[in-house]
């Protein structure tokens, strides 16, 4: 400042410019204590760096991990051929467990016919014998309604068993049984009349 004033200068310049001085003076010493202050207001950023830092070193082995792995080192066209191949031993795979699984499950199913056609076959000899029980004794019916008869009527009269017949169906001794019969045939005889 003292460059610019003439070496005759008035007081009043003098003055002016000590004036001048001391303002700048003063504005430059509130700028130092500014920075002192805002240097005081600071916050510590030591925490927060170091965990960006323990962050980034985690990041840094992360990708250094990617970059060894063998994938990262293949060609797009070598990492599509690693693809398919892994996809075809996988459908492999899993074809072969769906086959056994149809294989367990056609084998269960077969089991299950052959319960069913037991079971259906055993229902089939029940209504079988049901009917053959059935057919036999109504087979025995007529066969002792007509034997018997056959066979009194096909032995000698001398026997008399179609009277012994009669006196056991009518559960009387014969000559009651014959009394009987003949009183009767009587009174049939007498209404038809």
């Amino acid at each position: 400042m003292t460059d610019h004033l003439p070496e005759s200068a008035p007081p009043d310049d003098i003055a002016e410019a000590f004036e001048a001085l001391r303002g700048e003076v003063s504005l430059t010493r509130r700028a130092v204590e500014g920075l002192t202050a805002a240097r005081e207001r600071v916050p510590d950023y030591g925490p927060t760096l170091g965990q960006m830092a323990q962050a980034l070193k985690q990041a840094t082995e992360g990708i250094d991990r990617i970059e060894r792995s063998p994938a990262a080192r293949l060609s797009p066209a070598a990492l599509a051929d690693e693809i398919r191949k892994a996809s075809v031993e996988a459908r492999a795979e899993d074809r072969a467990l769906l086959r056994e699984a149809r294989d367990g499950l056609t084998r269960s199913i077969g089991r299950i016919d052959g319960v069913i056609d037991r079971g259906q076959a055993a229902d089939r000899q029940l209504r079988r014998l049901i009917w053959s029980g059935v057919g036999g004794a109504l087979g025995g019916i007529l066969l002792m309604m007509i034997l018997p008869g056959a066979v009194a009527r096909s032995l000698p009269a001398s026997w008399h068993v179609p009277e012994w017949m009669a006196a056991r169906t009518i559960g009387l001794d014969q000559r009651a049984a014959g009394e009987r019969m003949i009183a009767t045939s009587e009174k049939s005889d007498a209404e038809g009349n």
